[in-house]
């Protein structure tokens, strides 16, 4: 074997090291902007949490919230429905939202089949409730406000559990 033959097989695996260098990089980057993405939609969702529980520890920002949103008719048809208060009603439909944000961030995040069998479970359960249907059904910032996979999500696993309440 001559030196020219030693040379051009030393650029061919030089070539193919920088291409896998770069395939290798190409799948960190890809990784990288899931876990970005990851953690701005579950700290958006954490953000939503937090202003709603926070407005249902406090009657005076529940009352102005009311009154400034015009929710208040809504509301009390929640209490109608669910036989409650309409200051409960609204704390029970802020307190169900901050449950479907903190699914839906679960649902939004990268997951494994493990993470949507558990969420199918949580679903299963705690939306088969009838005061949580009453609100999942109903309220204007529920399914209107959530993505649409996720709303598909929710629904295909209530379909097999339980006819809708309304």
């Amino acid at each position: 074997m001559n030196w020219d033959a030693i040379s051009a097989l030393g650029e061919l695996t030089g070539a193919i090291a920088v291409v896998i260098t770069l395939g290798y990089l190409a799948l960190q980057t890809k990784a990288a902007r899931e876990a970005s993405g990851d953690a701005n939609r579950l700290e958006r969702s954490n953000g939503v949490r937090e202003i709603m529980l926070a407005t249902i520890s406090s009657r005076d920002v529940r009352e102005a919230l009311d009154k400034g949103m015009g929710s208040a008719s809504l509301h009390d048809e929640f209490a109608s429905k669910l036989q409650v208060s309409h200051d409960e009603a609204f704390i029970i439909h802020w307190l169900m939202l901050s449950w479907f944000w903190l699914h839906w961030g679960q649902y939004a995040s990268t997951t494994t089949k493990k993470d949507l069998d558990e969420l199918k479970n949580v679903v299963e359960i705690f939306y088969s409730n009838p005061g949580v249907q009453t609100i999942w059904n109903n309220s204007p910032f529920a399914k209107p406000a959530l993505e649409d996979d996720f709303v598909n999500f929710v629904e295909e696993v209530l379909k097999s559990t339980s006819p809708p309440i309304s």
